[in-house]
């Protein structure tokens, strides 16, 4: 089975280098890194192939053996004036590391199957995301996207909790945070709010044989308060703030809840809200383009930056 993002199908690489002028480390594992010296020095471009790649010392983690380095400039080494690879033009597709294939797609491998959705930091993927209508969540048996290797950016099996645990039954509290975000009868800050109540009360039930059961009439009693919100008609929302609900559905997607654990993603949710509603507040003129940019920022410094996103998940 294919779960994924009704946005996902519809990506195209618009060739705008934006992801290849970030100021992130871009790391290959043992054996790209030994295909691209076999590839130069077919060449006769050993001396390139030495400039371009930084085996890294130290430890390591899995799968990354050297680094891409960076033009003076700032962008990718491979990257020409054109906004396209040079390793792209001359090796092909299939020669690329795993991310500079897959990205900005972010599949993921679970018990349901193979999930599938885009990162915000790519600016076509905001340009699907310039829309009204909430997303959606397609489960087809066909592939929405190319998927090769071990690509997977995150793994998630419920049932590999301990027995009782709230994460256990992680794919229907999924379901209900993403009901939460999509909840136009409250505003997007006051999602969040109900959103990061929810996710405390969760957090706070011990290990139990009756967690089921808790949880049942715990997101009972959600229901009935979104569906009074909703009840009381649709609060006022602007193309920024419809941004902002697809973002943070997007990133509960992603599994946030389940790989940060329920409180550690609800510091992780608050700490990009303050960033983002500081963009968004002032003046309406120009507010989607300062929030557009804020979401993009965000979705590099907490979604790609690993240490980042580690530190504040841990609450430090």
């Amino acid at each position: 089975m294919y779960i994924f993002l009704d946005i996902v199908p519809d990506f195209r690489c618009a060739c705008c280098g934006t992801c290849c002028r970030n100021d992130w480390l871009v790391t290959v594992d043992e054996a790209g890194y030994e295909r691209n010296r076999a590839f130069f020095a077919a060449t006769g471009r050993a001396g390139e192939f030495a400039a371009a790649f930084t085996p890294l010392a130290g430890r390591r983690a899995a799968g990354e053996y050297a680094a891409v380095n960076k033009r003076p400039g700032g962008g990718c080494w491979f990257l020409r004036e054109d906004n396209l690879c040079l390793l792209h033009r001359e090796a092909g597709h299939e020669h690329l590391d795993g991310v500079c294939r897959l990205f900005p797609r972010y599949p993921m491998r679970t018990a349901r199957g193979t999930e599938a959705t885009l990162s915000f930091s790519c600016p076509e993927v905001l340009r699907l995301a310039e829309r009204t209508a909430p997303l959606d969540i397609i489960r087809t048996e066909e592939p929405p996207i190319s998927l090769d290797g071990d690509g997977f950016t995150a793994e998630v099996f419920p049932r590999q909790q301990r027995p009782g645990s709230v994460l256990g039954y992680y794919f229907e509290l999924e379901q209900h945070f993403i009901d939460i975000m999509q909840c136009r009868g409250l505003t997007v800050a006051d999602r969040l709010e109900f959103l990061e109540r929810a996710a405390a009360t969760l957090a706070a039930l011990p290990r139990s044989p009756d967690t089921g059961r808790i949880l049942d009439r715990l997101v009972r009693e959600d229901y009935a308060c979104l569906d009074a919100a909703e009840a009381g008609g649709q609060v006022r929302l602007g193309p920024a703030d419809i941004l902002l609900e697809h973002f943070f559905v997007n990133l509960i997607f992603k599994k946030v809840f389940y790989l940060q654990g329920l409180a550690g993603a609800t510091r992780l949710l608050a700490a990009i809200w303050r960033r983002l509603a500081a963009a968004g507040a002032g003046s309406e003129a120009g507010r989607y383009e300062r929030v557009k940019g804020a979401v993009m920022a965000a979705e590099f410094e907490y979604c790609h930056n690993r240490a980042a996103l580690l530190k504040i998940a841990a609450g430090k």
